[in-house]
Formats: structure tokens, sequence, C-alpha cells
């Protein structure tokens, strides 16, 4: 069968007509109403002038809506484009014009914000999910318009190298940058991470994260791929981890997929206490480290489930995993693991000793994205030709991220390539202090980056206490022992929280500032 995504919600809606494809709280769609309804969306698209290859944004938050709007896209032929709906008005005409976005597919709710970008330089005309225009130079195409449009499949034919989504995010000079995935890239997505989670049509999915977050391909792409439920988490349910365990219990979820943040605020809050986890059998983390003490205490407190570290840039969506199981021996660092399927990793800029090996992680797969958009030059500079281990020249993504391969052959984390900085002509690592800090017993958060004070960078700590104070000098001792003295925090910083971004990973930007 051609890797072509909207193939899975055409074989889901035969095979499953009546399973819930997605469900928000009282909503829900089945299948054969996924596929309907992203028909109508569809015809109204291409009825409003929309071209195979088009770019549509979507802009909502986490909403029923939107699994729709996603397949309504792809079945138009067209590209979806996930817009953060906090992003300020400004940013938010950054993607619009980057990507020369013509539509928006929105709600009523937003209208106000979307006024604020309907400006002369602007590519937008037309916005579908509101009642009225947002300005003079913007039409609007209600709901309604969508339900009452044509329900037979769009005359469109799709194409496995046809992009099918772009996924901003923030480059180092804070402009965003768009991660162009296209059908067979996430088509291979689906199918590989359905085939090493063993997801059948019987799972239902916890979807904790945004649209415009790579962690929700599973909800939005693998589970259509095998049938299953997503459950679209609102937006309250996150704030409120308590009401986010009962969720949990209620859905009767089988598969949870987030950033290890989410996981500890439930761990913390007390929200799986006493609450019957039975169902869930798999979850999945991945995005930042995870203290393995916070790891440690959910892993013994869910015995009935089988951890993994899923680890993977946006730009090759996954790459690896790590299962862990009762048998596990837990050391003081979760591994990467192994490549799975279609994939080959490499180490770059490489240093040896004591049969370990560090470097750049480079990685070739099929779920490698197609390039940056309108970033040829970006595109090039993230790339590396390598022979691969069949003596074939392949194009390997260079994530930027440091790794350490041991003597077995596993791969461990060390930090990013631009999160390295140098202190009297030595290397250190940010997030390598970062992890022995999360170590200690009376830290429950901790994010460490540094500032240049003239020619010399100053380490500095933030740190969010477990408990009520912290000796500095005993923390010094205790850092001692792991850590060189050139690399222990200069300066530290006890804080009631560290800012995050939407996806929950620490807002280096912010504390650099």
């Amino acid at each position: 069968m051609s890797r072509i995504l909207t193939h899975n919600v055409l074989r889901s809606a035969e095979n499953h007509p009546d399973r819930i494809a997605f469900k928000q709280l009282d909503q829900a769609i089945t299948y054969t109403q996924l596929r309907d309804q992203s028909y109508q969306l569809a015809n109204t698209l291409i009825q409003a002038g929309i071209k195979k290859g088009d770019r549509v944004g979507i802009f909502m938050n986490r909403s029923f809506e939107s699994a729709v709007s996603v397949y309504g896209i792809l079945f138009a032929g067209a590209a979806y484009v996930p817009i953060d709906t906090n992003l300020p008005p400004s940013r938010v005409l950054d993607v619009v014009n980057d990507c020369n976005i013509k539509i928006i597919i929105s709600k009523q709710q937003f209208k106000k914000k979307i006024a604020g970008i309907c400006t002369e330089q602007s590519s937008l005309v037309t916005v579908v999910g509101l009642d009225d225009d947002p300005s003079d130079q913007v039409k609007s195409l209600g709901w309604k318009t969508v339900r009452d449009a044509d329900t037979q499949a769009p005359d469109r034919k799709i194409a496995e190298e046809d992009i099918a989504y772009i996924i901003y995010t923030s480059g180092t000079t804070g402009k965003p940058k768009g991660i162009v995935h296209t059908h067979s890239s996430g088509y291979s997505y689906a199918k590989l991470s359905a085939e090493l989670y063993d997801l059948t049509y019987t799972d239902i999915l916890g979807n904790h994260s945004h649209l415009h977050y790579d962690i929700s391909t599973m909800g939005y792409l693998t589970m259509p791929y095998v049938g299953g439920c997503t459950i679209i988490i609102p937006e309250a349910h996150t704030k409120f981890p308590v009401s986010l365990g009962q969720m949990i219990e209620q859905e009767g979820m089988t598969v949870w997929y987030s950033v290890p943040l989410a996981l500890i605020q439930l761990l913390t809050s007390q929200a799986l206490v006493d609450k019957d986890m039975t169902a869930l059998r798999w979850v999945l983390f991945g995005g930042e480290i995870f203290a393995i003490k916070y790891f440690k205490q959910l892993f013994e407190l869910l015995p009935n489930a089988v951890f993994s570290n899923v680890y993977g840039p946006a730009e090759v969506n996954q790459c690896t995993y790590f299962h862990f199981d009762q048998d596990t021996q837990l050391g003081d660092a979760i591994p990467l693991g192994q490549a799975w399927p279609e994939t080959l990793l490499d180490l770059i800029d490489t240093s040896s000793s004591d049969d370990e090996v560090v470097g750049e992680l480079v990685v070739a797969s099929s779920t490698r994205m197609q390039g940056y958009w309108n970033k040829k030059s970006l595109t090039k500079e993230k790339s590396v030709t390598l022979l691969n281990p069949n003596g074939i020249t392949d194009t390997y993504y260079k994530t930027g991220d440091i790794v350490k391969r041991t003597s077995i052959g596993e791969l461990i984390f060390i930090g990013r390539k631009d999160r390295q900085i140098k202190i009297r002509g030595y290397r250190v690592e940010l997030n390598a202090i970062e992890t022995i800090l999360l170590s200690h017993q009376a830290i429950k958060e901790a994010a460490v980056y540094a500032i240049k004070e003239g020619d010399i960078n100053q380490i500095y700590a933030n740190i969010v206490l477990d408990s009520d104070s912290i000796d500095e000098v005993l923390l010094n001792k205790y850092l001692a022992q792991s850590l060189p003295t050139y690399a222990i925090p200069q300066n530290y910083r006890i804080v009631q929280s560290i800012p995050r971004t939407g996806a929950g990973k620490v807002n280096y930007k912010l504390l650099s500032k």
C-alpha cells in the first residue's frame, strides 16, 4: 500500500466504522464520521480555492475540531500547519507569510486574535470556523458551511512525497523555522510506532500535546493507522493533575505519551494514588531529561505498565527507544536505547576514552523530514553525507545532540551541542550539571544555563526545592562528587517555578536574558 496518511483513515473507516477515532469529554467521532466530515472540509477548502500543495493553517487549542481539520486538509491535497494560539500576533504573521497561508481553520473564540493578523502584509484570505468576517480584507466561512458540504471523496491525487504537514519551532535566532514532513515520512512514523508498541484498534491513547508539537503525531497519525482511539485532553485538565488522573482511569487509557514534566506533576500531586491504572500498558515519555528519582517512583507506582524512553528530534519524528520493565536495572541515567527499524545512527566529530565514544548523533531514516521550509541553506547545514553500513552513500540529519556510545553499544544522552560551553578551555555540558542537580533529594526542578560576563562564562542554576531549604555548601560538595570544580555553578537561585514552553520544556531563552 502507498505510504499516504489519508489511507489510514479510509482503512479504519472500512475495518472499524463504528469505533471512536477521537474523543474529548462528551464529544466523540467515529472513523466513518471522521472520513465523511474530513471529506466535507476538504471539499469546502477546494471550493475556497485551495490547490494541491498549498499550506493551510490550524489555529486552535486542544480541541475536537483539530482532527477533522488535519484530515480535511490532507484529503484536499494540502499540508496542515498547526500554529500556537499563544504566540504574539507578529510571530503568527511570520508563520502565515512564511508559508504563504491563504486559509486558516479556527474557532469563534479566536476571532480577536485572528483579527490581529489581518493586515495588508498578511497572505491570509479566508478563515474557516468563524461566524463573521474578522476584517474587511479576510472573509469567513462558518462550520455550518462545512457541515453542508458534499460528503463525496474529493478528486485529489496524493503522492507519497507530497508535503503533509509543517511544524514550526524556534530557531537559535528566535525566528520560527518550519520542519517539512511528507506523507511518506509521516506514514513511516505511524507504521513504525504502531509496530514498536504493538498498538491495535483496542488501544486508547491519552493525547496530552498540542497539535503544534511533534508528540501529537502519535495521536493524530499512529492511532488512525491502527484504528485506535485518541483522547484529546482538554486544556483545563492539563493544569489540574488530580482531574487528569481521574480521566486516565475513567477513559481506560492504555497508552500515555507526554514530556516527563506531565508525569512528574501526576506523581507529586498524588493524582495516581488509589486509581485503577491496570489498563495502562505503555507509559511513553520524551523531549527532555527525566529525573531518575521521579522516574523510579513512578515506575514503582505503575507496575503493570512498560515504560519507554522515546527519542528523536521533530526533524526525524523518532529514531530510538529504550523499554523498561520490572526486570530492568535502573542506573543513574535513562539510555536513549537503540535505533528502531528503517533507521541508521552514527556519531561524528568523535572523541574516545575508556571504551566509550562521544560525538554528535546523526540520523538517516524513512521518518526524516524533507527539509526546512524556505531554508535550503539550513537544510544543507544540518545534513551530512556518509557511507552507511552497506557501503551506500546516505544523507544523515545532524541532531546537535551529544551522546556517548558505551562499549556494549548503548547510547547515553550527554547534552546539546548548543548547550556546550567552555570555561578556562574546558568543555562543560550544562545538561550534565542539570542531571546531577536533579538527582539530589531536596531538588524538585533545576535549570542550568550560562551567562557571559565579559569573556567568561558564568554558570547559573535555577532551583525549585522539594523541601524548605538547602545548604549551598553541602550542595557544592554533592556536585563535587561527580563534577570538576570548573563545572560547579557559581550562582544558585531558589525560585518558585521555572519558565517552560508550551511543550513543557525548559525555556532557556527566557532564563539567559
